[in-house]
């Protein structure tokens, strides 16, 4: 009898309680949305760092930028599964579903929508291009219907939503300046819009080899009418993260060991001393061995490593030949610019570089292309060609300028850039193709640092030339895509399955959708 009367007491209570229900039990250290301005910075960030960590391993490596003095697995194709970038963009894309999905229909909070839109494209484009066939229209249902195991979408439907987005992004983005929390651009909100059509530009060209009609549609689009689809004017407009002393620039804290693991690749060395370019003042320092500490006018200071080298070689490697002039002291480290502060204590900034997401360079040399295959019709070719060198030259005097580096600064400042732009190597002549070729090289030179966006672009033309290093693996092949990383395969199996028989396998010499050179 007791457990009827105190059954039904309990029933009486939960029922006169209903309405408080849903306050009970909402967990106020896990609220139900959060603001899109406590959330953007923290996306922004996070995907900054895990794109500069990219730049530093596969980003400088497969296409020759940097070469690895020791742990050289990667160098030499000796990849495994890899859950980077994999898991920090689906725990970034969940964040920005909460703002579209917060802001999508709040008419006053479309600027909130229109740059989640925008951050969601440039981070799918980023694990797409990673990969291939990742989830993009079921990715984030778990927020919302409990999916947890979402399908793996083709690649060009990715293309074609991202596509979608960006083009909305421009379209419900408006000139008020009514966002807080943005690290990229300080709330500005044309700028966004720049960004949106720039990074539209970027993804159009790369699928102007599988889906060209949608590619040359898209770029006359924006370049016909400037006013509706604003791009990037100038370096001022770019899109990146500027490192504060609270939150420096990633490889600042990281200790000398790993900072000097990454040596100057003798690819990128030839490659700038044959087109005496001061860029490598910037890219690379003298060796330890030269006595010139962070800047010698010398070029031969400057002293790179053959890429795809293993541990031992690489340890023992001497660019002179003689053994007794071996090892690190006689190999370049990167640039004061990145540099660690444990490696360099008394020049190393904490703020001077800047990570680089897109830059006016870049979609400059993107133009050039389209003008010179005849996609676009604004703008001539050679002009194009042209900013998007002067503007790598000016961004990065501005950076050693601010870092200080005052000799670095000088010889940069003193760059005769006509004299650079009359080279034969660099003047905008010849046949078309030797003009797509000189594109290329100006443009793989002007992507240092920038994501693993130099491979992207590489693999979809094939230039500048990548040579496997000696003890290559991988039937020295170079690597196109990362394989997906060892937690997918075990909790979304079935999705898994689907998805690498439709690609046809799980490797990474499997193409993705667009590399079809």
């Amino acid at each position: 009898m007791k457990k009827i009367i105190l059954s039904m007491f309990a029933l009486s209570l939960a029922l006169g309680c209903t309405e408080d229900f849903d306050e009970i039990n909402i967990n106020p250290n896990f609220p139900a949305s959060a603001q899109p301005d406590l959330l953007l910075p923290g996306i922004q960030r996070e995907m900054a760092y895990n794109w500069g960590d990219q730049g530093w391993e596969e980003g400088f490596t497969v296409v020759q930028y940097g070469a690895r003095l020791q742990f050289t697995s990667g160098d030499t194709y000796n990849w495994s599964p890899s859950g980077d970038p994999y898991d920090d963009a689906y725990a970034s894309l969940r964040d920005v579903e909460n703002i579209i999905r917060s802001t999508r229909d709040n008419m006053e909070a479309q600027n909130y929508y229109g740059v989640a839109l925008v951050m969601k494209s440039w981070i799918m484009s980023y694990v797409t291009d990673a990969y291939g066939d990742v989830p993009y229209s079921e990715a984030t249902q778990g927020i919302s219907e409990g999916n947890v195991t979402p399908a793996f979408d083709p690649q060009p439907n990715i293309y074609t939503g991202m596509l979608a987005d960006l083009e909305t992004a421009n379209t419900v983005l408006t000139d008020e300046s009514n966002i807080s929390g943005d690290i990229f651009y300080g709330g500005d909100i044309l700028k966004w819009r720049k960004f949106a059509n720039s990074l539209r530009l970027r993804l159009l060209m790369r699928i102007s080899d599988v889906d060209n009609a949608t590619a040359v549609a898209g770029m006359a689009q924006i370049t016909g009418n400037p006013t509706a689809y604003p791009i990037f004017e100038s370096n001022e407009d770019m899109a990146v993260v500027q490192w504060n002393s609270d939150n420096p620039q990633p490889k600042y804290n990281t200790r000398s060991g790993s900072f000097d693991e990454v040596r100057l690749s003798q690819t990128l060395e030839t490659r700038l001393k044959d087109l005496n370019d001061n860029r490598l003042y910037v890219f690379a320092q003298p060796t330890t061995a030269s006595g010139k500490g962070i800047f010698s006018e010398d070029f031969s200071d400057y002293v790179g490593m053959p890429n795809g080298l293993d541990d031992e070689a690489a340890l023992g490697y001497s660019p002179s030949g003689n053994p007794d002039e071996s090892g690190s002291n006689f190999i370049s480290r990167l640039g004061i610019l990145l540099a660690c502060r444990a490696c360099n204590p008394d020049q190393a900034s904490a703020t001077a570089s800047q990570t680089i997401i897109m830059s006016y360079s870049e979609l400059q040399f993107i133009l050039a292309e389209a003008r010179e295959q005849g996609w676009i019709s604004a703008g001539d070719a050679a002009t194009y060609y042209e900013n998007g060198i002067r503007a790598s030259f000016d961004y990065y005097t501005a950076r050693v300028t601010a870092g200080g580096w005052s000799e670095i600064a000088a010889a940069m400042q003193a760059t005769d850039l006509d004299a650079y732009l009359g080279q034969a190597a660099v003047d905008y002549t010849g046949t078309t193709d030797e003009k797509l070729g000189k594109i290329a090289l100006q443009k793989w030179i002007s992507l240092f640092y920038t994501g693993f966006e130099g491979w992207s672009d590489w693999r979809r033309t094939g230039m500048p030339e990548v040579v496997p290093g000696p003890d290559a693996v991988n039937d020295g092949q170079v690597p196109v895509r990362f394989q997906y990383p060892n937690s997918v395969k075990s909790t979304n199996e079935d999705n898994y399955n689907a998805a690498v028989s439709r690609m046809g396998g799980d490797n990474i010499n499997i193409k993705l959708w667009w590399d079809v050179d």
